[in-house]
């Protein structure tokens, strides 16, 4: 039923626009100004806040999500950890456990940090009441059965009465009692004594390697708990020379051989069947009825003072806080991400937590680490609101979850409703959704309400804000039950912009006769992305050029120039349009490519070779050019005329009639020559029109005005510049031989080249994957230009080619994968944009080295592909240099090249018997694709050097000779860009415009240093 509603709210300054919106101008002193702030109850005095704010510094936003929780009898903190100390799990997973356990996961934050090699924790654990591993003489928090905390260092001690007595020299006789120097921690060899659980490792064992004596006991008596004893029965003394498996009930003390007598020869003396008193105390009292604990490295917070000398970085950040009233703060704060959230430093955290409240705070595992799930009113299971640093979550060491009953007492409480979209470009609409939450705090269905808004119009549960802009509440009620939510419309933006169908900011628009492109308008309000309706905005056209609809969509009508103009409130932005030509299509043609076996140039040629070259440094546009090597000769009178020409005709009948203009990319040679192209107008032949003087070197895009009513391509010329005088015309002195390239040549209706690369925007979604392609010249792209790969091998997908709409599936079996759609336009210029397959919660990287490594799903994924393999022990080395003959192995796999091709090749290195037989082959492939080469030695010699370190700028070179050109470049950043050798400038140009390569977080490129095993997996696998 459509709801016409008594609007409360009239125009608003911009002041009391912000004042009544409740958007807070206030700054944090922690973290900039705020900018948004959302809260939600998820259980019993329990609350979500999440946090937007704008840092004035590093001119971009921070988010945090904060969870405030105040011990009650409902909701329980608990800590959690994988199947063993050693196992890693993610948060999520950790969350799916406790709920097939029947818990309600509230709330669920990532752990202490831990040893990358092993997994286990540095710090405290405490689970269940029972002691998993010591502190460390780190920090920790600590949870009692009431939920109350206690937070500082536990600082433990572990004592074992090994229940016998010895005689000291004097004759005393005492027990010998021993300190343990640590529990479930990893042995060092001159440590002391070690306690091990079952709990230790997945193979519930010591996990030692090195020789030592071990104590294997039965626990009989009490429990391994903080502030209590335990007595252990021996049931043997072990003379180990690898790990000692423990039961169930069994824990070991391990002291290895290394350590003093007085810890060796203690165990060794312990008899069998005797009885051990094991006692664990606190040096806080407060900490002996801890049930559950977690371990930190940092004390951020004490007696609600910042911690000075606390390391710097802007990173993603963990962290747990006491208030002094006795509630406890989970905080996360994302990092790593522009546009979403730059992260803070370990004292801007402390100073948050202060500002939160908390007199005693402490910092958990950061980085990509760093995760937040939480179970939303309306939903059954948890879910991570973050945007964890890598992508994905990083499995880690143990959790720190709030759990409550899952169970539904169907009596309901309120109603949790929320909008699509909290900040709107007033005008726009909201789909409000609402949920009955039961007295548990379990959503409810088929629970009638009605749904009310203080202003705007409501029809069914979609809002349209007012126009005016303004606060609306919208909420949703039954009898005495209710919930609301705030809808913020903003009715001045303090932003516009105009996109592209694929999402890109466009500056300007060249287009063609006929032609329909779909503009869009986006809106911010003080760095807040709003949600904007088309209708929302007004689109204006000048200049006579066209039309343009409510939506944005643009119709070209006319050849000329003018303008675009959007506007929303007080703003407005206008782009310049050009509309060109009287044909469709884009108005581009592809006159010649050279990427096939024959071109439009054939025939004979006068002092003139032509021929087809795929030199990767010698190619401008896709993979092949033409090569013409010239030599001038005299011809004609006295003093003769230098020329060198090449007669063509051309291969098929192409009609210029209706284009302006030929583009053509020519590799000069700075000879001072000048390039003629021949052409017919249709009466005669062999007419010359100058396309350029080669007074340049290096790769140039020129154009040649089609000024003749007819224009038939003909051939080549190139001649030294002439003078005419009085007495004759006098050529000058240039070189007579040289050598040039040219490729890509197309013909347009604009006269103006088409440099832009096609966009592609991908949306995946179940098992389907679609995506937008749009080129802002060529229009709509035919089927034939469009390609899409899995894992690097050709994937078949459906097209519309009148809409540039294409769909193709998604299958994951767990494991990294990398789906690619490339996109070439007519002037060869390349788009592409890829999507990478998330990888399970339970995957494991296949190398023992890389299982925390940045780069573990690359490698994984290369490793898996055949690509890239890993050592003998199970390790792949990720920080190792590659050697340029593992490059080359490497290289090889990847392009997937044929190697019996290449047996007979002869290479020219005097190093080659040094060359290891596994990489022979593909180094001869890749010098016989032009894409490696040898170094000069001082002997004059060709070098390969095999077993030598490859640097990141030779590398770069050497990979981006394996793609297409065509796709975009930028201009490089890097404060040491011009150390960056000229042969590998262009590739890393384009390499770093696809993301594909890029440079350190000081800001340079570092192109002399070594690049590494991983590194190189990473850039294989983004080129997929």
């Amino acid at each position: 039923m459509k709801t016409f509603l008594r609007k409360t709210l009239s125009l608003f300054l911009a002041f009391t626009l912000l004042c009544s919106l409740g958007l807070s101008a206030a700054a944090s002193d922690a973290l900039g100004e705020d900018l948004t702030s959302e809260n939600t109850l998820l259980n019993q005095k329990t609350q979500l806040s999440t946090n937007v704010f704008w840092s004035t510094a590093y001119s971009d936003l921070r988010t945090e999500n904060v969870i405030t929780y105040e011990p009650n009898e409902d909701v329980t903190p608990i800590v959690t950890y994988g199947g063993s100390l050693t196992a890693r799990t993610t948060v999520t997973a950790a969350a799916r456990a406790l709920e097939a356990q029947g818990y309600r996961v509230v709330a669920g934050i990532n752990g202490d940090f831990f040893n990358t090699s092993n997994g286990l924790p540095i710090g405290l654990l405490v689970s269940d009441g029972k002691l998993l591993s010591s502190d460390g003489g780190y920090y920790a928090i600590g949870f009692r059965d009431d939920g109350s905390a206690v937070i500082g260092k536990p600082s433990l001690s572990v004592s074992a009465d090994l229940g016998y007595a010895l005689a000291d020299s004097t004759g005393y006789t005492a027990e010998v009692v021993r300190t343990i120097a640590g529990v479930n921690k990893a042995r060092v060899s001159t440590g002391g004594i070690y306690l091990y659980t079952y709990d230790f490792n997945d193979r519930h064992t010591t996990g030692n390697t090195e020789a030592g004596v071990d104590v294997l006991c039965t626990i009989v008596d009490g429990a391994l708990s903080i502030g209590e004893t335990a007595t252990l029965r021996v049931d043997q003394v072990i003379e180990a020379t690898s790990a000692t498996s423990i039961g169930p009930d069994q824990v070991v003390l391990s002291a290895n051989s290394l350590s003093s007598t007085y810890y060796t020869d203690a165990l060794r003396n312990v008899p069998v069947g005797n009885e051990i008193t094991l006692t664990i105390t606190a040096g806080n009292e407060d900490w002996n009825d801890v049930v559950y604990a977690v371990g930190a490295l940092y004390s951020l917070v004490q007696d609600g003072a910042v911690v000075s000398g606390l390391p710097s970085g802007t990173n993603p950040r963990t962290a747990v806080g006491v208030t002094a009233d006795g509630s406890v703060v989970f905080y996360t704060i994302d990092g790593r991400r522009s546009g979403h959230s730059i992260g803070a430093s370990l004292t801007q955290v402390a100073q948050r937590m202060i500002e939160l409240g908390c007199v005693a705070a402490i910092g958990l595992d950061g980085g990509g680490s760093t995760t937040i799930t939480v179970t939303q009113p309306d939903d059954t299971t948890a879910a991570t609101i973050n945007r964890p640093s890598d992508g994905s979550e990083r499995a880690v060491t143990n959790h720190l979850f709030l759990v409550a009953s899952n169970e539904p007492t169907g009596r309901l409480d309120h109603f949790y409703v929320q909008a699509d979209n909290a900040y709107v470009l007033a005008g726009s609409k909201v789909e409000i959704s609402a949920a009955a939450v039961d007295t548990n705090f379990i959503p409810m269905e088929d629970e009638d309400y009605d749904l009310d808004a203080s202003d705007g119009e409501l029809d069914g549960n979609i809002l349209t804000t007012p126009r005016e802009g303004g606060e609306i509440t919208v909420t949703a009620s039954s009898g005495r039950r209710e919930g609301s939510t705030t809808v913020y419309a903003i009715a001045d933006p303090t932003d516009i912009a105009i996109r592209n169908a694929s999402g890109t900011v466009v500056t300007s628009l060249n287009t063609t006769l006929g032609a329909s492109t779909q503009l869009t308008a986006t809106a911010a309000w003080n760095h807040i992305s709003l949600k904007a309706d088309a209708e929302a905005f007004t689109w204006e056209v000048s200049g006579s050029i066209g039309t343009i609809d409510e939506t944005g969509k643009f119709t070209a009508s006319a050849p000329g120039t003018g303008t675009i103009t959007v506007s929303a409130g007080g703003q407005r932005i206008s782009i310049p349009v050009t509309v060109s030509g009287t044909v469709s299509s884009g108005g581009v043609m592809a006159v010649e490519d050279f990427e096939g076996s024959t071109t439009i140039f054939r025939g004979t040629g006068s002092n003139m070779d032509f021929s087809l070259n795929h030199s990767a440094d010698t190619v401008r546009m896709g993979s092949g050019s033409a090569k013409v090597d010239y030599t001038l000769t005299e011809t004609g009178a006295s003093q003769g005329s230098y020329t060198s020409e090449w007669r063509a005709s051309n291969s098929t009948d192409i009609d210029l009639n209706t284009y302006t203009a030929l583009h053509m990319w020519v590799y000069g040679d700075g000879s001072g020559n000048q390039l003629y192209l021949l052409y017919s107008n249709g009466t005669k032949g062999y007419l010359g029109q100058l396309v350029t003087t080669l007074d340049f070197t290096g790769w140039k895009q020129v154009t040649v005005s089609l000024t003749s009513e007819y224009f038939e391509i003909q051939g080549l010329l190139v001649q030294a510049p002439a003078t005419w005088t009085e007495t004759g015309t006098v050529y000058a002195d240039t070189p007579r031989t040289g050598t040039i390239y040219i490729d890509q040549i197309t013909a347009t209706a604009s006269g103006t080249p088409d440099t832009a690369v096609p966009e592609i925007t991908l949306t995946a979604g179940g098992d389907t994957l679609t995506a937008t392609v749009a080129d802002a010249v060529d229009g709509i792209l035919p089927q034939s230009s469009i390609s899409v790969t899995w894992d690097g091998a050709d994937q078949t997908f459906t097209y519309d080619s009148d809409t540039g709409a294409l769909s193709t599936t998604l299958i994951s079996d767990g494991r990294p994968h990398r789906i690619t759609v490339t996109a070439r336009d007519a002037s060869g210029n390349i788009g592409r944009a890829s999507y990478d397959v998330p990888t399970s919660a339970d995957w494991v990287p296949s190398f023992t080295d890389t299982q925390d490594y940045w780069a573990a799903s690359y490698v994984d994924f290369l490793y898996n592909a055949g690509i890239t393999t890993g050592y003998d022990d199970g390790t792949f080395r990720p920080n190792d240099n590659i050697s340029r003959q593992q490059f080359a192995v490497m290289l090889f796999r990847y392009l997937g090249l044929d190697g019996s091709q290449y047996e007979s090749v002869t290479l020219p290195f005097a190093d080659t018997a040094s060359i290891g037989s596994y990489a022979l082959t593909a180094v001869k492939a890749l010098y016989t694709e032009g894409i490696i080469s040898g170094t000069t030695g001082s002997d004059g010699k060709l070098y390969f050097n095999p077993g030598g370190s490859l640097t990141r700028a030779q590398a770069a070179a050497m990979i981006g000779r394996t793609q297409d050109k065509g796709y975009a470049t930028v201009e490089l950043t890097f404060s040491d860009a011009a150390s960056i050798p000229s042969y590998a400038t262009f590739y890393i140009q384009t390499m770093a415009a696809q993301g594909v390569i890029s440079g350190y977080a000081d800001g340079t490129f570092k192109p002399g240093s070594n690049i590494t095993r991983g590194q190189m997996a990473k850039i294989l696998y983004t080129l997929m």
